[in-house]
């Protein structure tokens, strides 16, 4: 399938999202040197084995941070696409059998900054985000790896933040065909505290009225396996070659009660809560798909 509108959109407004919780929220460590474990995994070829970090994501942009590409592996650096991935999203290295063999007893290490609080593009309801989903809060002196034993894909650690795109429509924006296509973002916030909670919702309704770059969907700074297409990737340099953008008509927040989160998952100990962005693009849909 081609790449549509909302393709391009729902990443656009993802790169958008973490940038902004990174750079101004702060959200992340540095400094924190990383022993990556063996873990059997199926959600990578049949020609890669993994090795997980305890930390789920690492950042990926350098606009305020250094973003190593490379890791120690045996006491060699290697570097990123040189027989290995390193998967920025799932905090894990993935090794080229044909390169480094299938042991599952070296010794991989690599100095990476981790966000605290960690994003996700999500195809699921918020109702099964909050219910079906396992989610662990990780004190400081226990890591996830740690506390269980491997990973999964409906386990996340928290906080973080499930991004969704809801329903949209095309308004008569002017003459010559031309519409404004208005849609739904969701983005669902899974926290440990209140604290968090509030400072998450505090910054993206403050998002309102703003714009965010729309790049094509080619740009995208992630390659299949999580990893930087070219480093050092910066959100702003990529946002500000973009020659098109979006605007944030409103953004609100609401938070789901303790009463009613008690109801539902009376045995999580997690604050949740909602981010509505209501998000405006001037487009000419009809000469877009217009046979020649």
């Amino acid at each position: 399938m081609n790449v549509g509108y909302d393709h391009k959109l729902l990443s656009s407004f993802y790169l958008w999202f973490d940038d902004r919780l990174n750079y101004f929220a702060e959200t992340y460590k540095t400094g924190q040197s990383h022993t990556f474990q063996y873990i059997d995994t199926h959600d990578i070829p049949s020609n890669y084995i993994a090795y997980y970090s305890p930390y789920r994501q690492f950042v990926w942009a350098s606009d305020k941070v250094t973003v190593p590409d490379y890791v120690t592996i045996d006491g060699n650096t290697v570097y990123d696409k040189n027989g290995i991935y390193i998967d920025y999203s799932n905090g894990r290295v993935l090794l080229n059998t044909a390169t480094f063999g299938t042991s599952q007893s070296r010794v991989i290490t690599g100095t990476f900054p981790y966000k605290t609080v960690n994003t996700y593009i999500t195809d699921e309801t918020e109702e099964n985000v909050i219910l079906n989903s396992d989610f662990l809060i990780s004190p400081i002196n226990q890591t996830f790896l740690q506390q269980k034993g491997g990973f999964t894909d409906k386990i996340y650690t928290v906080p973080a933040v499930f991004l969704t795109l809801g329903g949209s429509n095309n308004k008569p924006f002017a003459f010559g065909g031309m519409d404004e296509t208005v849609s739904n973002l969701r983005g669902v916030v899974i926290a440990e505290s209140n604290y968090t909670l509030d400072g998450i919702m505090s910054l993206f309704r403050d998002s309102t009225r703003t714009t965010f770059s729309l790049m094509d969907f080619e740009d995208f700074p992630m390659g299949e396996f999580n990893h930087i297409k070219s480093h050092p990737y910066k959100y702003k340099t990529l946002a500000d070659a973009a020659s098109s953008y979006c605007f944030i008509e409103d953004a609100r927040v609401a938070k789901l009660t303790d009463r009613v989160r008690e109801k539902i998952a009376p045995s999580k100990d997690y604050k949740v809560g909602f981010i509505d962005f209501e998000v405006s693009k001037p487009r000419t849909p009809r000469q877009e798909f217009q046979r020649v």
